[in-house]
């Protein structure tokens, strides 16, 4: 079956792909007006707003066009690879300088307001577990920022120490009340504790001790002292070995001490002028003023004192050297007389 038009004869196939043809060209010819259409867009920058007509296709030619420039670190939103579409709004955020200190050097980073954490990142530092950051890593940061980074180590140390010994008294019924005898030294133990110490950036900042354990145990001293009551009144010896005369007098207890001698110096701890009879002791245990009587060297004062005189020990005054040599170091009874 055909038709005729204006002298045109056609069938109808053909005239199926007459409109499909002009439709088709109809698409092209619209493709092609958007594409070439200048788009609109609005570019926000350095506190000033754009406005731009453009046939570029992609944000950062557009930007390029309009002579935006950007640096290192520039922020652009939507993304420079975005297609420009009309009514699009282009915003960017200008880096600014920011110092990070870490491992003794100082770096500058531009960037714009985004996480420290994010910076540590541009400058490619790593952190470990203890390390501190300052401001912390999820602060924005800001022009003038400065970033720091605090290496922290922990060390687990062990050191010795040691353990002093107690002493251990023990009743005596053959020693009168005031007289004590060693009966077995003592000795130190040794322990060990478990430190941990942190450093900061090197230097030490803390240690604390975690755990101590006995490696030697001590051995005590064990001290042996009387319980005999003394003689409440008695006669002294009567004879003076260091000096002529004798006498009777009561005495209210007894000491075995070690004895040395000296014979320098001017006054005594009491004031006192030094000289015969002078005697230094431990006030601890012969009080000052204490009038004694030492076998040997006879009656005297406890008027003085000594750094090496502790415990059960006295240091008799003689008026030379060479009675300090006779009479060298030696055990006495020393009595304490009413």
């Amino acid at each position: 079956m055909t038709e005729k038009i204006k002298g045109w004869t056609k069938s109808r196939p053909f005239q199926i792909f007459l409109v499909v043809l002009i439709l088709a060209f109809a698409g092209v010819m619209s493709w092609c007006s958007l594409m070439f259409a200048r788009q609109e867009i609005t570019i926000e920058a350095d506190g000033k707003t754009i406005a731009h007509k453009t046939l570029k296709v992609t944000v950062d030619e557009a930007l390029k066009e309009a002579g935006v420039e950007l640096n290192g670190g520039d922020k652009v939103t939507p993304a420079l690879t975005e297609r420009v579409v009309g009514g699009m709004n282009v915003v960017v955020e200008r880096a600014f300088p920011v110092q990070v200190t870490a491992d003794d050097s100082v770096q500058t980073i531009y960037t714009t307001r985004v996480p420290v954490k994010d910076v540590l990142t541009l400058a490619s530092f790593s952190l470990g577990d203890d390390d501190k950051v300052s401001p912390s890593l999820d602060s924005i940061v800001n022009p003038g920022c400065e970033i720091k980074v605090i290496r922290v180590k922990q060390e687990t140390v062990k050191e010795q120490f040691p353990i002093p010994e107690s002493s251990e008294k023990k009743a005596d019924s053959s020693l009168t009340k005031g007289q004590e005898r060693v009966l077995e030294k003592g000795s130190p133990g040794e322990g060990e504790r478990t430190i941990e110490v942190v450093y900061e950036d090197g230097k030490e900042v803390s240690r604390e001790t975690v755990e101590e354990q006995v490696l030697q145990p001590p051995v005590n001293k064990v001290i042996a002292y009387g319980t005999k009551s003394p003689v409440t009144t008695h006669a002294a010896p009567t004879k003076v070995a260091s000096r002529g005369g004798s006498s009777n007098l009561s005495y209210s207890r007894v000491l075995s001490a070690r004895s040395t001698a000296y014979s320098s110096g001017t006054h005594t701890a009491t004031g006192a002028r030094v000289g015969p009879g002078s005697i230094a002791v431990d006030p601890s245990v012969i009080p000052l003023g204490t009038r004694l009587y030492v076998d040997g060297y006879g009656h005297g004062v406890a008027n003085d004192v000594g750094g090496a005189i502790k415990g059960n020990a006295v240091d008799v005054y003689f008026s030379s050297d060479a009675e300090c040599r006779r009479w060298g170091v030696r055990t006495v009874n020393v009595y304490i007389l009413n």
